[in-house]
């Protein structure tokens, strides 16, 4: 699997081209269907799972399900020296998404109760959820490099965070001599979207402004929803637009790129869910493509991208250019 290296004074881990999302571990009752997709992404050649502390708090009963069900998961198998955990704090009450949760205390309740669910004393990759630009970085950044020497947090990352603010933060980083963000996770897939496409403002998705400044920085990126929920795969079935979790996805541009990704299925028989990951692992800079699955024939699926790339003629075609 291609990997990235993550480093600084005091650690180093290595990021697969493929990370597990666990967005979707619901319900502590489904506790051992979940852990045996974490098995089966380990024994597949993974070792990065990705979740937050706000998951599956919006349902009855999810609050703390996904971080709890992979602190389970590490305890009975006796592996957490071997897994990189990304999690996520920060993120604002559901009920109101524009008061926003980035103060000291906001963000150590966090910390620690991720820490506590995961049963686990560090946590190798931590994400800000959502920015707040109203707020100075130099109130942020200090908050962060205190996780960083305390050894709770070995690495931080931005999540939903411009890239103009992640300058502006790893430039005060620097001239403090304080950790920076390493790392950035965004929406970013084949599919073309934007926060319309979601209808949440506080989300960042990939643009040619974005993507000029992750390939210029050589900056690595973990992506969500890379497969676009389903888009190309369901879609490429015969599936109804209407059906999938985001229709938004049918645009006219997207419905285009769904052509060109039958065509290179039919060309190479890799399958309609497969190529949009590899897509992602031909890009210019390191993508780590944040999937999710809900049946264990997905995994091992999608989990057939993870030595995929293409040269830069199919991400032409794939991206309608020729």
């Amino acid at each position: 699997m291609f990997k990235y290296e993550l480093k600084n004074d005091k650690y180093n881990i290595l990021i697969p081209s493929l990370t597990l999302g666990t967005a979707n571990f619901e319900r502590l009752d489904n506790e051992e269907n979940y852990m045996s997709f974490l098995d089966k992404y380990v024994e597949l050649g993974g070792n990065c799972i990705d979740t937050a502390r706000t998951y599956c708090s919006w349902l009855e009963d999810g609050e703390n399900v996904s971080e709890n069900v992979i602190g389970n998961w590490m305890e009975k198998r006796n592996n957490r020296n071997k897994i990189i955990i990304s999690t996520k704090g920060g993120h604002p009450n559901h009920e109101d998404m524009t008061i926003s949760r980035l103060s000291s205390s906001d963000l150590n309740h966090d910390l620690q109760n991720s820490l506590s669910c995961l049963k686990t004393d560090y946590i190798d990759i931590y994400f800000l959820h959502r920015d707040d630009e109203n707020i100075p970085v130099s109130e942020i950044m200090p908050i962060l490099n205190e996780f960083v020497e305390s050894g709770k947090v070995h690495f931080i990352g931005a999540s939903n965070w411009t890239t103009k603010r992640i300058q502006e933060a790893n430039e005060y980083a620097e001239k403090h001599n304080l950790e920076p963000f390493r790392i950035s996770q965004i929406n970013y897939s084949l599919a073309h979207s934007s926060v319309n496409t979601f209808g949440d403002p506080t989300l960042v998705c990939m643009d040619t402004i974005e993507h000029k400044w992750y390939t210029k920085h050589q900056f690595p990126v973990m992506a969500f929803s890379p497969q676009a929920k389903g888009f190309f795969a369901k879609l490429a079935k015969g599936d109804a637009a209407k059906n999938l979790p985001e229709g938004q996805f049918t645009s006219t541009a997207n419905l285009a790129k769904l052509a060109k990704v039958k065509e290179l299925s039919r060309k190479t028989g890799q399958s309609p869910a497969v190529i949009p990951l590899g897509y992602l692992s031909s890009q210019p800079f390191f993508v780590s493509s944040v999937f999710a699955v809900s049946k264990l024939w997905q995994l091992e699926e999608n989990m057939a991208a993870q030595d995929l790339q293409y040269d830069k003629k199919t991400i032409a075609f794939l991206e309608n250019m020729i």
